[in-house]
């Protein structure tokens, strides 16, 4: 079977390959639309093409593999299927149950090459994409990314850090990483927090500006990052937050997967909100992937110490197992928007109180905040709800969407629409799922209560009404959807948002409405 898991590559220099994801993305849409159409022609070309791209990457050339397994070129499908052993793709398990490789299961080559994948397993790949060693401190607390410890996962769409830190028993910051993305505009002093390890990129790739604006690495220890950019001038001006929800939305598989692996950012929304922003509010959505502040450069500063400060404040052994279900992250932002001054008691929660587009400056109740991450236990942990997936009522079978789509992106934790129909009122079913989770509760956290309905169909799915008459200009509604275990308080918001555009209105995202997208961001 055709192996769909990500590409880690390092073949030239890896820095080359965030350029080359585009060219990825269509040899495998070329080869998933070849299988499903049952061309092995098709499918085989797509693989051919992406294996002269990327020459030593061990899951093309284990599709190219199958691909002429299932033509019957059983010669030349052993021979990639060696290549890609070599390269790194030594699951003999999996490569043996393959159906495509079920008429060469009595050959002895396919054997030896089996033989060969479980020799190899647990060897080191000294070259080739697989071949990157672990980075260690250069100095106290300090850690330098180059090339050698870097692999890039096209499946995710970003770097993965290969590093070992000496976490002691992992109190305090101890093990947490700090990554600044504004070459230091607005860094952070890690003397402030005994235990926390600057991380930074080598020259060439500060030399290719990899080191700028939005996250980009995986890295194996938790993360707290910010960056104060933002594209101040233009027709096309907007904070790094509204960009990665507009024109930068195709970064939201890299986000989302940061989210739920233990990274924290926190962005300034500049003039896209209060108090400098003069049109008002002008995200068309929102999501939990970062924390964005009211205010311009430095302003991420207090929620990112406030962050910092709720790690610190966990029991060891409780950060320990929140950081390996990959759920520091919602962990923080539960803490924090529970610890904002204006939620004053736990009703509260499940209201715009606690879900603001941009956190207020000095906004928080830090001893609340120290309190309630000091007070967390293993079986208090907050769950974590994800978008199971939305029907749109209006949908007829076989309908294709005319003009710009209505749906904006898809995530794991964030769905977002924008209404482009003409019809008045619009219908929408929301299913989500999350482990351990006892309860859910749906909740509108933003946009005028008397425009939407929201209805519970079943413990996890909600039908949600919206009337568009009734939201006026540009506009949205934010509807907040949230989990709690029996042993736990509710968790961090999933967001599904729905947003109108008028044209006629003081602001209307070009963006929204097809215009390109814009340049790199400046301060």
């Amino acid at each position: 079977m055709t192996s769909f898991c990500c590409a880690l590559l390092a073949v030239v220099s890896v820095f080359d390959y965030p350029a080359l994801q585009p060219r990825h993305e269509a040899y495998k849409a070329q080869m998933l639309q070849s299988i499903r159409s049952s061309d092995a022609l098709g499918m085989r070309m797509a693989c051919m093409k992406a294996v002269e791209v990327f020459p030593e990457d061990p899951v093309w050339n284990y599709n190219l593999a199958c691909a002429y397994a299932k033509g019957g070129k059983f010669d030349s499908a052993l021979k990639s299927l060696e290549k890609a052993v070599r390269c790194g793709y030594r699951d003999s398990r999996a490569i043996s149950n393959d159906a495509d490789f079920k008429p060469m299961s009595d050959m002895k080559e396919f054997h030896d090459l089996l033989d060969l994948a479980d020799k190899l397993r647990d060897v080191s790949v000294t070259s080739g994409p697989l071949s990157a060693v672990n980075a260690k401190e250069s100095s106290p607390n300090s850690v330098i990314i180059g090339e050698r410890n870097l692999l890039w996962d096209f499946d995710k769409a970003c770097f993965i850090a290969k590093m070992e830190l000496d976490i002691g028993d992992g109190g305090g910051n101890s093990g947490d990483l700090y990554l600044n993305r504004d070459r230091g505009h607005s860094s952070l002093s890690t003397k402030e927090f005994p235990g926390l390890t600057a991380i930074r990129m080598c020259a060439e790739a500060r030399a290719k500006n990899l080191d700028l604006d939005f996250p980009n690495t995986a890295f194996p220890y938790p993360v707290f990052g910010n960056c104060s950019r933002a594209l101040v001038s233009g027709p096309l001006w907007r904070s790094l937050p509204r960009a990665l929800v507009t024109s930068q939305a195709f970064r939201l598989k890299a986000l989302s997967h940061f989210y739920l692996s233990n990274q924290i950012w926190v962005f300034p929304v500049v003039n896209d909100c209060p108090p400098l922003g003069k049109y008002g509010d002008v995200f068309a959505s929102q999501t939990p992937y970062w924390i964005a502040t009211e205010g311009r450069s430095w302003s991420d500063q207090y929620y990112l110490k406030a962050a910092l400060e709720v790690s610190r404040s966990l029991k060891p052994e409780v950060k320990k197992e929140i950081v390996a279900r990959g759920h520091l992250a919602p962990t923080v932002q539960t803490i924090i928007r529970k610890s904002l001054k204006g939620v004053k008691k736990d009703d509260d929660y499940l209201t715009s109180k606690a879900h603001p587009t941009a956190f207020p400056a000095n906004g928080l109740d830090m001893a609340k905040l120290k309190a309630a991450a000091s007070s967390l236990t293993a079986e208090s942990i907050p769950p974590v709800v994800t978008i199971n997936g939305i029907a749109i009522g209006e949908t007829k079978p076989g309908e294709k969407p005319e003009g710009l789509p209505e749906l904006s992106y898809v995530s794991p934790c964030a769905w977002a629409f924008v209404l482009r129909k003409p019809e008045t009122t619009r219908t929408f079913i929301i299913g989500v799922k999350g482990e351990n989770v006892s309860e859910f509760a749906f909740s509108v956290v933003k946009g005028p209560h008397s425009a939407v309905k929201v209805e519970l169909l079943a413990q996890d799915v909600a039908k949600v009404t919206l009337n568009k008459s009734l939201m006026t200009g540009s506009s949205r509604i934010d509807v907040a959807v949230f989990g709690k275990s029996r042993t736990s308080v509710w968790g961090a918001p999933a967001f599904v948002s729905f947003a109108v555009l008028d044209p006629a209105s003081p602001y209307c995202d070009p963006v929204l409405l097809g215009a390109g997208n814009p340049a790199e961001s400046k301060k």
